[in-house]
């Protein structure tokens, strides 16, 4: 049967739109998208009907499913759209679930306090002393070695080290349910007992073929591992550096990071006064080579001045004269200065140097950190809308097919 252009139209509009049979409120939409009024698309939709082209609506549902891509491959949104519309309660009903999922979660999910301190260095961390920097330039200029280069200290890389957390783990802390102090082992229960643990029953299975490990390294080695997730630090342009730590008491929280700050200061004073030691140390014993170099070069001048008389004088013995002598006067100002550099050797090993400012100490939160239940509840909701959106479009597109 021939169909006029105005009635191929409405039948492609069915065919892209079948809710427009039962929705009244559709219908006034895509009416009003193709420039038509709704009474009229009613009108012309029952008269195809008569007409045997649009058999009712329930079948129709069938025949004219929307296509999701055109002839030129491209994704009909509008398609989109009413499959959508069709399957919003099972999208709704999908979400809500997940939404579920992500209350149980949020409620028995452990509950964190954060604490934070700043720091920022007093200086150059990477000077190993003043009077360091200055001798390195003589021992150069002179050819004396052994000298190496001055220490550097990263702070994020000292916070980040195992040291410090092997140190903080096995570390007796006082909690709220052990007052005397618990370390972290005890306080996460590493040690108790797990009814199924999957690495455990590998680690059994391949016992033969594998080293005998002490039990309290293994542990301390995952709260580690744990407590590496817990402590985060963030370094500014400026030089400002943050670190926070999260636990689950505020009080803790707030310990473990002021410990934090005092173990960065102890260890980079300690280091730099067993560097301010080497250092005296080492201009001590070049200044004794000096002082015995300087002797030996004054004897043969004395020796020289002895064997030479000035009254018999010849131009090489006067040459002679004068290389001693410049070599006396080289060794006697290698002597001084060393001999200086070593008096500032000992004021910088005896003094209390400052390498790191603390701006902020850690407090107990009053609030917890993690988690965050209202967003993981907000983020449920939105992930199962975008999870059930393609389910129910891969569902369409298999009913089309069948």
């Amino acid at each position: 049967m021939t169909l006029t252009q105005h009635e191929q139209k409405i039948v492609d509009i069915v065919s892209q739109h079948p809710g427009i049979l039962d929705n009244p409120k559709l219908r006034r939409e895509i009416a009003k998208k193709y420039e038509l009024s709704e009474k009229t698309l009613r009108n012309r939709i029952a008269e195809l009907k008569k007409r045997g082209l649009i058999t009712s609506s329930n079948s129709n549902k069938e025949s004219f499913k929307p296509e999701l891509l055109n002839s030129k491959g491209e994704l009909n949104l509008s398609a989109l759209w009413n499959i959508i519309l069709m399957k919003k309660w099972f999208i709704l009903k999908s979400s809500i679930g997940v939404s579920i999922l992500g209350i149980i979660y949020a409620l028995v999910a452990p509950v964190y306090f954060s604490s934070m301190i700043s720091m920022y260095p007093a200086g150059d961390l990477g000077s190993g002393g003043g009077s360091l920097g200055e001798f390195q330039g003589l021992a150069k200029t002179f050819g004396i070695g052994g000298l190496g280069p001055a220490p550097s200290y990263n702070i994020p890389d000292i916070v980040n080290s195992r040291r410090l957390k092997k140190n903080i783990v096995l570390k007796k802390w006082e909690t709220v349910q052990s007052p005397d102090g618990i370390d972290l082992i005890q306080f996460w229960e590493l040690d108790e007992p797990k009814l199924f643990s999957l690495r455990t029953w590998l680690l059994k299975l391949v016992k033969n073929n594998s080293f005998d490990t002490d039990t309290i390294k293994v542990l301390t080695n995952e709260a580690i591992i744990e407590l590496d997730n817990l402590i985060k630090t963030n370094e500014e342009v400026s030089g400002l550096i943050t670190i926070s730590v999260l636990m689950q008491e505020p009080q803790l929280a707030a310990d473990i990071a002021n410990y934090i700050s005092e173990f960065v200061k102890d260890f980079i004073s300690i280091e730099q006064h067993r560097e301010a030691v080497r250092n005296k140390n080492f201009i001590l014993r070049q200044m004794k080579d000096a002082k015995v170099q300087l002797e030996i070069s004054e004897d043969e001048l004395t020796i020289f001045r002895k064997n030479n008389p000035s009254s018999h004088e010849t131009p090489r013995s006067k040459m002679m004269r004068s290389r001693l002598e410049s070599g006396v006067d080289e060794n006697r100002a290698v002597y001084i200065t060393l001999r200086q550099q070593f008096e500032i050797a000992k004021i910088d090993e005896a003094k209390e140097n400052l390498h790191i400012n603390i701006l902020d100490i850690a407090e107990p939160a009053v609030k917890k950190a993690k988690p965050k239940r209202t967003l993981i509840v907000i983020m449920s909701f939105i992930v199962g809308i975008i999870a059930s959106i393609p389910y129910v479009v891969y569902a369409h597109t298999n009913e089309e097919e069948a």
